[in-house]
């Protein structure tokens, strides 16, 4: 793993530029500039200027490049695109719960490296002691078989400002479980299901475990560590997972509470169950749509839901139609039907998209009362 860094202040030119004085060697991506022959190794810093709203972090920028993830590529292992967009981004909203996005400053993960996520996300064995996985037990069968429980690591950094510059004050740590281990036997494709009693057990385990690691780290011995348990949905699922549970260690090798997360997300319009509100008001939607433009591939929603109540809906509509007059007509129609049938207050987005690409976007905030839009060229 990597040591944590540490920030000194300076000013130039109007801008709020830093030096970044870091107790170890930087990324050779970075370009450094010595002040002295003894001194610690510096770079100049700066902080995104812009912060486009309250629900977003300002970044840090090192010497004019934004820092990726020192783990960077390996959550491309996850079930689908959703869930790699989806662990990522609800990431951001656990820890909003501990680090306020008016007092800190965003960086990707720049402690557990590449290496050191692969190690801890194979199984334990001899050669990797290191291994958060059960050990293969050589059973190849479903019933007996031991599955990869946890399918990926993704960690957070959050900085602050004092006098001296910034500082490492608080990290994020997502763990990605599954609910369905896929493997392959003799090239045959094969799956297991994890039940949600067993997900849990093994990922506050695993919690643990990695916050004592952590707290080895120099630098990270007392700073608050936010732990977010994702459950992967299926392969075949069109939509991403959720976070189950929360928990913060503020000091120690665990968490002291766990807060459960009770989220959930429904693909509309319903294929199976009892019918709600919001599906009959999306039914309606849909049929409106389709009826003035017959000539569609496709509509479907994503809503999500906490205790019960839903948050946020996201439309895809796909069309056959690309004609500019078509798509004007046509998303003024959408603005329309939307307007009357989709949940007020909340937020929407509604994606039309054709063998081009995208075609129009409209999106409604949850204290609008009309939709924002915008047709592409």
């Amino acid at each position: 793993m990597n040591k944590a860094k540490s920030v000194i202040l300076m000013t130039v030119s109007g801008a709020a530029m830093f030096l970044l004085a870091s107790c170890g060697q930087l990324s050779e991506t970075q370009t450094t500039e010595n002040t002295t022959n003894t001194g610690p190794e510096k770079v100049t810093v700066q902080t995104t200027q812009n912060q486009l709203s309250t629900d977003y972090y300002p970044a840090l920028i090192v010497d004019g490049k934004y820092q990726f993830s020192q783990n960077r590529g390996v959550s491309l292992s996850l079930n689908s695109t959703a869930n790699i967009k989806d662990f990522e981004a609800e990431l951001l909203d656990v820890a909003k719960n501990v680090f306020p996005t008016d007092q800190y400053f965003f960086q990707e993960g720049q402690v557990i490296d590449y290496d050191t996520t692969g190690l801890w996300l194979g199984r334990y064995s001899d050669s990797n002691p290191d291994g958060l996985n059960p050990t293969d037990n050589g059973s190849t069968d479903a019933a007996t078989r031991e599955p990869i429980y946890l399918e990926q690591i993704l960690e957070q950094d959050y900085m602050i400002q004092n006098e001296n510059g910034f500082e490492l004050a608080g990290m994020a740590i997502g763990l990605a479980m599954n609910s369905v281990d896929y493997y392959k036997v003799n090239d045959v494709p094969m799956e297991q299901a994890i039940s949600r009693d067993k997900l849990e057990e093994q990922a506050k385990a695993y919690a643990n475990t990695i916050i004592t690691r952590l707290r080895q780290t120099e630098g990270l011995e007392s700073i608050p560590i936010v732990i977010g348990v994702y459950e992967q949905s299926a392969q075949d699922s069109p939509v991403g997972g959720v976070y189950l549970f929360e928990g913060v260690s503020t000091e120690g090798n665990a968490i002291g509470e766990w807060i459960t997360r009770n989220e959930s997300k429904v693909v509309f319009p319903l294929q199976s169950g009892t019918q709600t509100e919001e599906s009959s008001n999306f039914d309606n939607f849909k049929n409106e749509v389709q009826d003035f433009f017959p000539n569609l591939n496709g509509i479907v929603g994503e809503g999500k839901y906490i205790d019960g109540q839903l948050m946020s809906l996201e439309i895809d509509i796909t069309t056959q139609f690309y004609g500019e007059t078509e798509i004007i007509a046509f998303t003024q129609h959408v603005t329309d039907a939307a307007g009357r049938f989709l949940p007020q207050n909340i937020p929407v987005e509604i994606t039309v998209e054709s063998i081009n690409g995208i075609e129009s976007f409209l999106t409604r905030e949850n204290d609008s009362q009309g939709f924002s839009y915008h047709i592409f060229d």
